[in-house]
């Protein structure tokens, strides 16, 4: 089950309903992304969706009364704003995609414009009204105190109600609580003020990040131009129907996949693939949404509604990568939980311990830094810029036309120290050439290609279609019967009264057919007629042009040994391998010998993770065994597209560098927005356990650290790798 909450920029909220619902009866457990708003629900045994739903709404309001919770988003991956202090907000529609919303409502605003008005007013009385109207100027402060702060007073009692305490409001409560009985009016004032300005910075700078990721990966059209039968309409996108004729216009997006009906025109497939390259269509040619149209007008005829689309899948695929949380947010969020009620009780301590132990230590100054800790305890800043580092960087990677599936993948990413990868279509171009033709004795060349078309006739592999496309024979469909796959060796068919067997050597040897040695560099498919060898041919495979350069700057990010898998020859294997500087070849691998292969080898690597590439359709046990598994060339692929866990949409492997670099790039951003976090709050614990602290330190310390991670995450989307930089 899954349930949208839109308006949700609270961490330490978002922390507590995961935990909440994660208790819910017959709810195994629960995961909520604040990048993306979304909550998955793993269901237990006896779960019923209906009453779950109605308790996740009653608790989502509870805590946060502005969130608007839904089971289907209007956006794909919206944004909204969410007030710590129990604001309510936009309360009455779910944004569209990308649109920002992380201003307080005007009465907030005019509320805390008044306060700080009020806040300078009571310095002015201050120092300019005589001793004996002091109360005056304590007034103000007060008047100015509550103004900015009675919505958070108000929700931390209500949530204390509900048993929920250790958030911001209570926090805040407290520490200007212990001001107000210290008489400290203007610092209980000031802070109340600099944290609802904080907040609202703070909610700006998440719903800035959340839109520039949402602009990186928006690839829908808004609108779509449908012929109808009173000519052209301009409809919204999402009412495309399958059987619809659109005309598509110079410069516009394709709101769904189609078949060009007329027209010439080369599209812009950059929002899909991350290169602007132009690629010719015409009639009859089949078109993705996403992808921009050139300088003519097309007509096309929609195969897939907009749901269903290329560019909505790989949207929806990236919203739900945030759902799969990586390691580090994890460990962030099992910190947060014993990190704030630590410091509220070290806090304590402080208060307590001092004056009793320390000679002439003052009751009031060590009550005083203890509410300083008190503010500085609440790890937002961690909990904000994790989520949003993680769905940072699976963003950006979709910039390049690579699609990650989860936090977890990126952590992979980072960790791989050993990649395996398949040999044809991967490594090499997958486009066989049939470069030599070997007849047996008796038989002719038109006999073997008549029986090597007949073989192949039927095969999708890419040797089967060289071999038909080089012997350009006529087959008699009517002829063939029985014909079978098997699976790594090659293929066998009926013809009349003959039986043919296309294949490798390894296929021959299982009929008791024993071909003679030779040292043929290429694949060899021989060719066998009722038992008798008939001959050989012999195909060539062209590595592909970035290749050997994918593997060298893979060594220069880190990784420790490249494999390559093949079920061709070992002797055509260890040829590509010698070309390309691998470090272990595996040759002659039928489906299993790559799984016992691929088990080996990851086994023998303990010290990181291991990645398998290949082409997302034909290697589905190997890619189910590895850490990762990385689908090529995938564009318009559905099945890869649900095999793997890393897409490639181009067929290019220097993709697998471009993902590893930005991965080891948003990893160093989470790193730095840990040490400045935690360094700003200790800097400022430990001023304060030294009677150096202040009120308005502690604010920066909490707020103002949020802000500067949040500002450090949004650097990802604009990170140019040394792959860029060496264009």
């Amino acid at each position: 089950m899954k349930v949208f909450l839109e308006g949700l920029n609270c961490a330490n909220c978002a922390g507590k309903i995961e935990k909440l619902v994660g208790k819910m009866p017959n709810v195994r457990a629960a995961s909520l992304s604040l990048a993306t708003g979304s909550l998955v629900i793993d269901e237990g045994e006896g779960f019923t969706q209906e009453e779950t739903y109605d308790a996740i709404v009653k608790l989502v309001h509870s805590l946060e009364p502005h969130v608007v919770v839904s089971q289907s988003r209007k956006s794909t991956v919206g944004t909204d704003s969410c007030d710590c202090s129990g604001g309510q907000q936009n309360s009455q529609a779910v944004p569209e995609f990308g649109q920002a919303l992380g201003d307080m409502d005007k009465r907030q605003k005019l509320e805390l414009i008044t306060a700080i008005g009020l806040f300078i007013l009571g310095f002015v009385f201050q120092v300019m009204l005589p001793a004996n109207l002091g109360m005056v100027t304590i007034g103000v402060f007060l008047a100015a105190y509550v103004l900015a702060g009675y919505r958070v007073i108000r929700l931390a009692f209500r949530n204390i109600g509900q048993g929920q305490i250790f958030d911001e409001n209570f926090l805040m409560t407290i520490a200007t609580f212990g001001a107000l009985v210290l008489t400290e009016w203007p610092e209980a004032a000031g802070v109340m003020i600099f944290f609802g300005i904080g907040e609202y910075f703070q909610d700006r700078a998440v719903d800035n990040a959340r839109r520039s990721i949402a602009e990186t990966i928006s690839f829908n059209a808004i609108t779509a131009n449908r012929v109808g039968p009173d000519g052209e309409m301009v409809i919204d996108a999402k009412q495309v129907k399958v059987g619809d004729v659109l005309v598509i216009k110079s410069g516009e997006k394709i709101p769904a996949d189609g078949i060009v009906m007329e027209g010439v025109s080369h599209l812009d497939t950059s929002p899909l693939t991350g290169e602007s390259y132009p690629r010719k269509v015409e009639k009859g040619d089949e078109i993705l949404s996403g992808m921009i149209n050139g300088n003519a007008v097309l007509k096309v005829l929609v195969t897939k509604d907009y749901e269903n689309s290329t560019a909505m899948k790989i949207m929806h695929l990236i919203e739900e990568a945030s759902d799969k949380k990586g390691k580090t947010e994890k460990f962030i969020t099992r910190f947060s939980h014993y990190y704030t009620p630590i410091v509220v009780f070290s806090a304590i301590a402080m208060a307590i311990i001092p004056p009793l132990v320390i000679p002439g230590a003052s009751w009031e100054t060590w009550f005083y830094q203890s509410l300083i800790f008190l503010v500085v305890s609440c790890p937002c800043a961690l909990v904000l810029s994790i989520p949003i580092s993680y769905f940072g960087g699976i963003g950006r990677a979709s910039k390049e036309g690579v699609l990650i599936k989860g936090g977890n993948y990126l952590d992979v990413l980072y960790q791989t120290n050993v990649f395996v990868f398949d040999k044809t279509g991967t490594l090499t171009q997958g486009e066989f050439k049939v470069i030599k033709t070997v007849p047996a004795a008796g038989f002719s060349e038109a006999e073997l290609l008549a029986a090597a078309a007949a073989g192949e006739h039927y095969s999708n592999h890419p040797i089967g279609k060289a071999i038909t496309v080089y012997a350009q024979a006529e087959v008699d469909e009517t002829r063939l019967k029985n014909y079978a796959e098997i699976p790594g060796k090659g293929t066998r068919v009926e013809v009349d009264d003959q039986v043919i067997l296309a294949g490798n050597k390894s296929l021959l040897l299982d009929h008791q057919i024993s071909p003679a040695e030779n040292n043929e560099a290429g694949t060899l498919v021989y060719i066998t007629i009722n038992n008798q060898l008939a001959g050989y041919l012999v195909l060539g495979d062209m590595v592909k042009e970035n290749a050997l350069a994918t593997l060298q700057q893979l060594k220069r990010l880190g990784t420790k040994k490249t494999v390559m898998l093949s079920g061709d020859n070992v002797r055509v294997a260890n040829q590509i391998g010698q070309q390309l500087q691998l470090d272990e070849v595996w040759g002659d691998c039928l489906p299993q010998d790559k799984v016992a292969a691929f088990e080996k080898i990851k086994a023998d690597n303990k010290d990181g993770k291991t990645i398998f590439v290949g082409d997302g359709m034909n290697d589905a046990p190997v890619l189910a065994m590895a850490d990762a598994g990385i689908a090529m060339g995938a564009l318009g692929s559905d099945a890869a597209i649900e095999a793997a866990d890393i897409i490639l949409m181009k067929d290019d492997p220097m993709d697998i560098v471009k993902s590893v670099d930005i991965a080891k790039y948003t990893r160093r951003i989470m790193i730095q927005n840990i040490v400045l976090a935690l360094g700003i709050k200790i800097t400022v614990l430990t001023l304060t356990f030294f009677g150096m602290g202040e009120m308005y330190l502690a604010i920066f310390a909490d707020v103002g650290a949020a802000i500067l991670t949040i500002l450090n995450t949004t650097r990802i989307l604009g990170y140019r790798g040394f792959w860029q930089k060496v264009k």
